[in-house]
């Protein structure tokens, strides 16, 4: 509700014009930019249905992927290994993201309008995963915007990182004959066995949901389902995402410390001999933050672009150079 000259967005505003502070562009909440996909082609209903099947997709693929990397761990390696790996805090993101998505694309669609002065436990409910309600001045449009670069800036490091550094040094989880690889994880070798998908369906699966998937998912969201803008203040989600890089850091070295293995080699002291050697790794691990969050800032640019040229039309237009983000 609004009290005194603080206006308040809901999920059934979207376009209705807001009174805005000095200095603060108006624009729809990011909460409601994830509720619609800016093509003709993807109208709410069409886009409820495809948020619901990715849930579904990375529900029913979450117990697999964990079955498999239990699976993969070698003797003597703690189950809770898994969560310290980068693959495995990646992939909690992005379900987490997408469950948030759809339940607010599904309740912005189906209930925009609940009644305030009903207390049942159904509608109770419907309002806890409705889009937030928030002043135009609220801080949590930049949280989740934050928090929407995060997980998909994941998604690019982590196919990155493994396809592009792990594997060709010889420590991808690759399905391959069960042996000790060189260097403490699995090393795949493509020519034992039958190569790649000469060991059955699910390794091959697997690895290819979890360094494959996860990133061509991250494209398709930012590209087509949602209609949220370019990132500001961009330095502050640079620091932030870059902080939060340096607390993943932080999170792998307590996991070598607790259960004596690192998420990768390049973390264990063991593998990386010199000191000045593995503040480089983390060096320049931190610096693909910034370079995969331009990535992404320009794939919105691009799809802003083509969508203002070739989108829907009955998407609700903004003034130029406004975003989602808060200003500083």
């Amino acid at each position: 509700m609004s009290t005194g000259n603080e206006a308040t967005e809901r999920s059934s505003l979207l376009g209705r014009d807001l009174p805005r502070p000095h200095g603060v562009v108006q624009d729809h909440p990011i909460f409601l930019r994830v509720c619609h996909a800016p093509w003709g082609f993807i109208n709410q209903t069409t886009l409820v249905a495809i948020r619901g099947l990715i849930l579904i997709y990375l529900t029913i693929l979450a117990p697999m992927l964990l079955d498999y990397k239990l699976y993969k761990r070698e003797d003597g390696d703690s189950p809770l290994r898994i969560i310290f790996q980068f693959s495995t805090i990646t992939f909690v993101l992005l379900w987490l993201y997408h469950l948030a998505t759809f339940c607010w694309s599904y309740t912005h669609l189906y209930y925009p309008d609940l009644d305030e002065e009903d207390n049942t436990w159904e509608t109770a409910l419907l309002r806890k995963i409705s889009p937030p309600e928030q002043t135009i001045t609220s801080r949590n449009r930049f949280y989740f915007s934050l928090y929407y670069t995060v997980s998909h800036v994941f998604a690019f490091m982590n196919i990155f990182i493994f396809w592009a550094f792990v594997v060709p040094k010889g420590h991808g989880d690759l399905p391959r004959d069960r042996q000790r690889g060189g260097g403490g994880d699995d090393a795949g070798n493509l020519e034992d066995g039958g190569g790649f998908f000469g060991h059955g369906w699910f390794e091959p699966f697997c690895v290819l949901n979890l360094w494959g998937y996860t990133a061509i998912l991250a494209l398709f969201e930012i590209l087509l389902l949602n209609s949220i803008k370019r990132q500001i203040p961009v330095h502050t989600h640079i620091i932030g995402l870059v902080f939060i890089l340096c607390a993943y850091l932080g999170w792998a070295s307590f996991g070598k410390l607790f259960i004596g293995r690192a998420p990768y080699f390049w973390l264990d002291p063991e593998f990386v001999r010199y000191r000045e050697l593995m503040f480089g790794y983390c060096a320049l691990f931190v610096a693909l933050g910034p370079a995969f969050f331009a990535f992404m800032y320009g794939l919105i640019g691009l799809r802003e672009e083509l969508a203002e040229k070739y989108g829907s039309p009955s998407q609700v237009s903004t003034p130029e150079g406004s975003q989602q983000g808060d200003q500083e």
